[in-house]
């Protein structure tokens, strides 16, 4: 391989990672999702909020922390300590259980690396608890559904009146069920996902109502906390918490009988 092909490869890389974030409105900024995961599938999500002298404020919104503390972990001074220390090594302040920093428009770049940079080295400080046996909660929904006995596709890809949306789970039948798990550990990701699949759900029925939305929402433990009010509003036509997947099943026994 010549260094040319090295180079070639790096762009390719890069071009399919930048393709992999997403941007949309937060009510005082922008929040954008990146192709980062944390080890039970939770995606990173970052906020950033523009400053009175032009500097962009780019934070995790406590969420890292949060996962720590829903994955069991005791925000101890010692675990704090451990999590300013890794921040601190990309230039990122731990400050009220968020991580943070400013950076001007033409730093923004290089200050968006480091703060992911903390986040995943903060998120590896999970390695350190007991171990349990919590499931990744998409694992958990699509065991549930297998267990009905219904078909089902993954990853299905579904057309909207605007745009075409990837959702998790799609239940094979003469009225399709379309089923998306959330997870988040804080209200105010919480609040983003909702926001994101109730425009989702909304542009799927507009071309075609004949669709069963429904968001799977994780409540299991410390999670609940989540989804308060706020974060539940957006999506709460569609929603379902994963405490009631009873009714959950009721609806994928209907479906298989419909099969």
């Amino acid at each position: 391989m010549t260094v040319d092909q090295c180079e070639e490869v790096i762009s390719n890389y890069l071009s399919g990672l930048q393709d992999s974030f997403e941007c949309s409105h937060s009510s005082e900024g922008l929040f954008l999702t990146t192709p980062f995961i944390r080890p039970d599938g939770e995606g990173i999500e970052i906020e950033l909020q523009p400053l009175a002298n032009g500097d962009i404020s780019i934070a995790d919104m406590g969420d890292t922390l949060g996962y720590l503390y829903v994955n069991g972990m005791t925000l101890s001074q010692t675990l704090i300590a451990s999590a300013r220390q890794i921040a601190k090594q990309y230039g990122v302040s731990l400050q009220r259980n968020q991580l943070s920093l400013r950076a001007n428009p033409d730093s923004l770049g290089s200050g968006l690396h480091d703060l992911i940079q903390a986040i995943l080295g903060v998120t590896d400080l999970i390695q350190k608890r007991r171990p349990t046996s919590r499931v990744v909660f998409d694992v958990e929904v699509e065991s549930f559904i297998i267990h009905t006995g219904v078909t089902y596709d993954v990853g299905f890809e579904v057309q909207g009146s605007k745009e075409t949306h990837t959702v998790k789970f799609h239940v094979n039948s003469g009225r399709s069920l379309l089923i998306h798990p959330i997870s988040a550990a804080t209200a105010a990701p919480a609040r983003s996902w909702a926001e994101r699949w109730s425009y989702r759900f909304t542009d799927i029925l507009g071309q075609d109502p004949s669709w069963r939305p429904v968001v799977i929402l994780d409540d299991r433990g410390a999670r609940s906390d989540a989804w308060n009010s706020h974060a539940l509003t957006p999506i709460s036509e569609y929603a379902l918490f994963w405490s009631e997947k009873g009714k959950l099943g009721s609806m994928l026994e209907t479906e298989n009988a419909m099969a």
